[in-house]
């Protein structure tokens, strides 16, 4: 059941990957269609960049991040026998027009979590902003997917990835996510009205 519910998880990162947003909720663009995959070749995912703002601590800060097909790492063969390029995600976190975090993920950052067999099958099929996180204000919060590419298969792991405002990361298994928005005052500090 686990399995299945991340299964679903990936889908949704995926989803919303391929959607548009407006201004007050993040915007993605693909960067690359979506191919037919083949046994013959070595197959991509779809590339895709998002934006958005979110207070930490009463400071309002903007986040970018590009997920992008990484062909210097290894290739990964899924359980199928399909070959797929892995991925990073640059993020960029900025407090006006200074970078205050920047970082490289790939799925080593995660290798820890997940189980050695299904880590060797997996690409890193995703990354989002964790709205699951929208009412706390003490850290940034992201979802990353490690799993097959097909977002049919079981072998999918969301993990939530908490960044402070020093730069350390702190990451765990999650079950659920929410990856899209709710509604349009995602980004308002509910205490802003309040100093």
């Amino acid at each position: 059941m686990r399995k299945t519910a991340i299964a679903i998880s990936i889908a949704a990162v995926c989803l919303f990957a391929s959607c548009t947003g407006n201004k007050t909720a993040p915007s993605i663009q693909d960067t690359i269609a979506s191919s037919t995959v083949s046994k013959n070749t070595v197959n991509k995912m779809s590339e895709y960049n998002l934006d958005g703002e979110v207070v930490v601590d009463g400071i309002r800060y903007t986040f970018e991040f590009a997920f992008s097909n990484n062909t210097q790492l290894p290739v990964v063969t899924t359980a199928e026998g399909y070959k797929y390029y892995d991925n990073s995600v640059k993020l960029y976190i900025n407090r006006g027009q200074e970078t205050v975090y920047e970082h490289t993920f790939t799925k080593e950052a995660f290798q820890s979590l997940i189980p050695a067999a299904d880590y060797k099958r997996s690409v890193l099929a995703g990354f989002n902003f964790n709205y699951m996180q929208q009412d706390k204000h003490d850290r940034f919060y992201f979802i990353a997917v490690v799993g097959d590419p097909d977002e049919t298969s079981d072998i999918s792991y969301s993990v939530g990835i908490a960044i402070d405002k020093n730069g350390g990361i702190s990451t765990s298994i999650v079950e659920t996510i929410d990856t899209e928005p709710i509604n349009n005052n995602l980004n308002q500090d509910p205490d802003e009205d309040d100093a």
